[in-house]
């Protein structure tokens, strides 16, 4: 079988974290970047990672190329999405990670250039045609679904103990705090900016952010509708994050009871490579390269007056993100593959 060719549509810290891993995935192939950064800079930042580290095969630039290994990707300047190459490309697969706020009907441009699917990363003004967390909604993606968003990474890392904590014990309301590392939005020195917070100097501040974390879970699971709320708070760490959930109960729990109802989920295929149970005293530190959504932290659990708890899920910030894009893709051309001629 050929390999399912991708196209990736921005080369932000998703962009290199999907790069690293379809270099060792045989029936996966990215066969195109487009991006507006200048091929050097884009070369450099393969090549030399912070957090990744050096690149372990040999990367050079052409004349609109990388030669990675041997094997020739194309380097596409930025552009709308049907003015990108797809068709002549062969792409089934457009990841899209570049810019935030486009409609349906924009990303859409890329099915008109020749890709079958997109898969958007991004915030997006209005739905696509459906959000996918798997373990949580998979079992909803149909061949008429073309353009599918796997959420955020932090709405990866919250949906499974969400689902299975509503599903145990009922859910009448709760609160999610996404404590997150510094992202590439954000300054290394105070600098005027539209968000006067995310102005302020990343690495020296605790630093409060809205997120769309409610609204992509309540997507996910619509019986949390008008229940949930959310906030993120950026803190001075270059990697590894934590969902911080305090969440109201119809039933009585237990912090025994929590437990072992997120450990008896993490035992299940539906939640195989999605949700880990860690019963180590782990640190942010520890989920780094971890390519779970939701590391379930159980020596964190509490519980108070009954019907009251508090749970942690760690998660890398991009790199179980990024495998879970993957294997939507995969899903997508299973889906393909049987669906009627």
């Amino acid at each position: 079988m050929e390999p399912l060719r991708i196209g990736l549509v921005g080369f932000g810290r998703l962009g290199r974290n999907l790069f690293r891993i379809l270099a060792d995935q045989p029936d996966l192939e990215l066969v195109a970047i487009s991006d507006k950064i200048d091929l050097a800079s884009l070369t450099y930042l393969l090549r030399f990672d912070t957090l990744l580290g050096r690149f372990p095969r040999p990367i050079h630039p052409g004349d609109g190329f990388l030669d990675v290994d041997g094997r020739r990707l194309r380097v596409l300047p930025g552009g709308e999405p049907a003015s990108l190459p797809w068709r002549e490309l062969g792409v089934d697969v457009v990841v899209e990670e570049g810019k935030a706020g486009r409609t349906r009907a924009e990303f859409a441009g890329h099915l008109e250039a020749g890709a079958r699917r997109v898969i958007v990363c991004v915030p997006t003004s209005g739905r696509v045609d459906l959000t996918v967390v798997r373990g949580v909604n998979d079992e909803q993606l149909q061949a008429a679904h073309r353009i599918v968003s796997p959420g955020s990474s932090s709405a990866q890392a919250a949906a499974p103990v969400l689902k299975v904590l509503s599903d145990a014990f009922g859910l009448e309301r709760a609160f999610l705090t996404t404590v997150h590392a510094y992202s590439d939005q954000q300054r290394l020195a105070d600098v005027p900016a539209d968000d006067y917070r995310r102005g302020r100097a990343a690495a020296e501040n605790i630093v409060p952010q809205p997120t769309n974390a409610a609204e992509v879970l309540v997507e996910l699971l619509p019986e949390l509708a008008g229940k949930l709320h959310a906030l993120s708070l950026n803190v001075p760490l270059a990697n590894g994050s934590v969902v911080d959930l305090v969440s109201w109960h119809s039933k009585e729990v237990s912090r025994e009871a929590i437990n072992q109802a997120l450990a008896d989920a993490a035992a299940k295929p539906r939640y195989h490579g999605v949700l880990a149970y860690e019963s180590e005293p782990i640190v942010s530190s520890d989920v780094l390269r971890s390519s779970y959504s939701s590391n379930f932290d159980s020596l964190a659990t509490m519980t108070l007056a009954g019907r009251v708890a508090k749970t942690l899920a760690w998660f890398d910030n991009g790199w179980g993100y990024a495998h879970r894009v993957l294997e939507l893709a995969r899903r997508l051309r299973q889906l393909d593959e049987e669906a009627p001629r």
